[in-house]
């Protein structure tokens, strides 16, 4: 006996199997990605209070820490290689699930070389050969807006370059680099005082990005997120 397969239909089109739409309807308007700077346990480190903001602004956005060994000295090179896969693994993942949210990107210092290294390229010294960027770019289209604090990866002179830095940082891209996809939805804040993004002598500052340029930084995310 011939036996036929129930197809779903809704309004005449073939409906998305039902475990897709449950995982689609349980999926945030906005989501947000922070990476964590060296030495500081798994979780979101200083990023977390500007991922905090995010979600003031937006109701109901969720966020997801990278994970990566954020280490420093000797293994800061293979972190930073580590780092890199773990974002483009970690975004890819979460789009290709959730389609239809807006994606944010938050790093912070180390955190913010492995975001910048994902989304720009490289190389990068030992920690990656190649210039392209290893993300997808249908995964990239997801992305609406990367906030990088404390980037090693700073140079002096890039149009989302924001603070008083005129020196690079000590992974600084070559002098008049810029980002080839993501110009438009990069902000990068390192100040003249930071050591790490730029050359200067207080470590403290590279901890107060966040309360210095939050609520710009803030602003920026709502401008290209928009409402949702």
């Amino acid at each position: 006996m011939k036996v036929s397969t129930p197809l779903l239909f809704a309004s005449g089109v073939l409906a998305a199997p039902s475990g897709d739409l449950e995982t689609r309807q349980s999926c945030a308007k906005v989501h947000v990605f922070g990476a964590r700077e060296s030495t500081v346990p798994q979780g979101y480190g200083s990023s977390q209070a500007m991922i905090q903001l995010i979600q003031g602004a937006y109701s109901g956005t969720t966020s997801e820490a990278i994970v990566y060994p954020a280490a420093g000295g000797n293994a800061y090179g293979s972190s930073v290689t580590a780092g890199i896969s773990a974002v483009v693994n970690q975004v890819s993942a979460y789009a290709k699930k959730c389609p239809d949210s807006a994606i944010v990107m938050v790093g912070y210092s180390q955190g913010g070389q492995i975001t910048d290294d994902a989304f720009c390229g490289g190389p990068d010294g030992s920690s990656m050969s190649g210039s392209a960027s290893p993300l997808p770019a249908e995964v990239g289209t997801h992305v609406k807006a990367i906030i990088l604090m404390g980037d090693p990866r700073n140079v002096p002179g890039l149009a989302y370059n924001v603070g008083t830095a005129k020196a690079g940082g000590f992974a600084a891209r070559p002098s008049g680099y810029t980002c080839p996809v993501y110009a438009d939805r990069i902000k990068s804040y390192c100040d003249a005082e930071d050591p790490y993004c730029s050359n200067g002598n207080n470590a403290q500052h590279h901890q107060q990005y966040v309360q210095i340029y939050g609520q710009q930084a803030l602003s920026f995310v709502k401008s290209k997120v928009g409402s949702v």
